[in-house]
């Protein structure tokens, strides 16, 4: 058994091997950093070769929500139709298996509703014309149903309702071309090409282009607005789709540009109310009144706490996450306060989340001194849905108006032209819009393609949806409430 080293007398010997037992630990620990990162790169390396890694869970759920209603919700289920049009009857009046005759009868009603099957409808308009003696013009009659004065080889054309059923289907559902012409042939045995449907759109949103001027405009006045931004493509030309939208309208607009040009040019230098935005830096020009995304702070400190970091920090980070739930807490209380009740719950949320602002020294790590800049740089934007209440703590609202044009250009490939992306930004702001105001598109492309000199149409004027058959439960809803088109935050 060999004996300890005796300890060295010498000071400068001491201080020696004090140093090297402080640089064999830091070895250690790198060592062990440097093995954690290449396992994660390992693991990154191997999800990207997976079909399935952009959607598999990246944590396991230990305890997933179990599926169906939950606990203490009313059962919801099909309502009996209000109208049946066939009645068949299925008797069973003996034992399959016995052959003896049932006794007790009794009649169950089941109901089906199903899709009937649908055949074309094709109207054969006789159009009069003739020419003028005095002025030697051509002149032709125009029925309110007709979508067009062409005659001769053009005469055979495609109506308004399947044009405009192939234009949601794209721009507002994000269903290719060429897929929707199989549909139609599949379930309407209707034969088109996609290039008729591509030249119906543009046609479409030339005449919608005045109602889509209309539609800006409201937005410009309302109260609050939510903006993102996502990539999108022209060709082989990068380019951003920005959403603008409030509880009843939104604008989509696609642009070269991811700067504050963009959002200036939309909401246009008369804008007074609040744009609620991510942490992006383009937003940081703009005049207006903004209000900051929470949630996105929230996320921050999460992803923070998660990694390497000291006890000192990962402390800092655990207080901010507190002082942030209390401030959602709070603004969710806002409607059962009084207003003086209020105030103080806001003063004291204020000081906490002010001090921690304050304590933060140099010791603190890069990470959490970024974060605190970030907070000082923007504090009365992130103190926003607190002060001026009703004004939303997220952006949740304009990231759920984004999705489905991330959905649109994982599906359609983007656009191809600078044309077709004008085109999709005109369609797709009144597709959404009108479903945010509980209103079909189809009923104000009917007029835009019947009338022929068609100018705005204010959106107020279009017809609500028919509502859906409620649910047989109190929980059932059927449509959403009819808006009107107004500005409205």
């Amino acid at each position: 058994m060999s004996e300890k080293a005796p300890t060295p007398e010498c000071p400068g010997c001491q201080a020696r091997d004090r140093r090297i037992a402080e640089l064999e630990q830091a070895v250690a620990e790198l060592q062990r950093q440097v093995e954690q990162v290449r396992q994660h790169a390992d693991e990154l390396q191997r999800a990207g070769k997976r079909q399935a890694a952009p959607f598999r869970r990246q944590q396991h759920n230990p305890n997933p929500k179990k599926p169906g209603r939950s606990k203490g919700h009313l059962r919801a289920f099909r309502a009996v139709p209000e109208r049946v049009d066939r009645v068949i009857d299925v008797p069973c009046d003996a034992c399959p298996d016995c052959h003896k005759p049932l006794v007790n009868p009794v009649v169950h009603a089941q109901y089906q509703t199903d899709l009937p099957p649908v055949v074309p409808l094709v109207t054969q308009f006789n159009v009069h014309g003739g020419t003028c003696p005095c002025c030697r013009r051509y002149h032709q009659g125009r029925h309110p149903e007709m979508i067009s004065d062409a005659t001769g080889p053009c005469a055979n054309q495609i109506g308004p309702v399947a044009l405009t059923m192939a234009a949601e289907l794209k721009h507002r559902l994000g269903v290719p071309y060429r897929n929707i012409t199989d549909f139609f042939d599949t379930y309407f045995c209707l034969h088109l090409s996609h290039a008729t449907l591509v030249r119906a759109e543009q046609r479409l949103a030339r005449k919608a282009k005045p109602t889509f001027d209309l539609l800006l405009e409201a937005l410009r006045m309302c109260g609050i607005v939510h903006a993102d931004e996502t990539g999108w493509r022209i060709g082989r030309l990068n380019a951003w789709l920005w959403v603008f939208s409030s509880q009843t309208v939104t604008i989509y607009a696609i642009r070269t540009s991811r700067g504050h040009e963009v959002p200036e040019e939309v909401l246009g230098p008369d804008f007074d109310g609040v744009l609620v935005v991510d942490g992006w830096s383009a937003y940081d020009v703009l005049a207006c009144k903004k209000g900051r995304c929470l949630g996105h702070i929230v996320r921050r400190c999460r992803n923070l706490v998660e990694q390497e970091l000291s006890p000192a920090d990962r402390a800092l980070l655990e207080k901010m996450l507190a002082i942030l739930r209390a401030g959602l807490e709070l603004a969710e209380r806002y409607e059962q306060s009084s207003a003086a009740e209020y105030a103080r719950q806001f003063r004291q949320w204020e000081d906490d989340f002010d001090g921690w602002l304050l304590v933060q020294t140099e010791q603190a790590g890069a990470e959490v001194q970024r974060l605190r800049q970030h907070l000082l740089d923007h504090h009365d934007e992130f103190l926003r849905f607190l002060l001026e209440p009703g004004v939303p703590a997220t952006n949740n609202h304009g990231e759920r108006m984004i999705r489905p044009a991330v959905i649109i250009r994982k599906m359609g490939c983007c656009n191809k032209t600078l044309l077709g992306a004008c085109v999709h930004g005109v369609l797709a702001s009144l597709m959404v819009s009108l479903h945010q105001q509980g209103k079909r598109f189809v009923e104000l492309a009917l007029r835009l393609w019947r009338e022929p000199d068609v100018g705005a149409i204010d959106l107020g004027s279009v017809p609500p949806a028919p509502r859906r058959q409620q649910q047989a439960s109190t929980t059932g809803a059927g449509a959403g409430p009819t808006v009107a088109f107004a500005p409205s935050g």
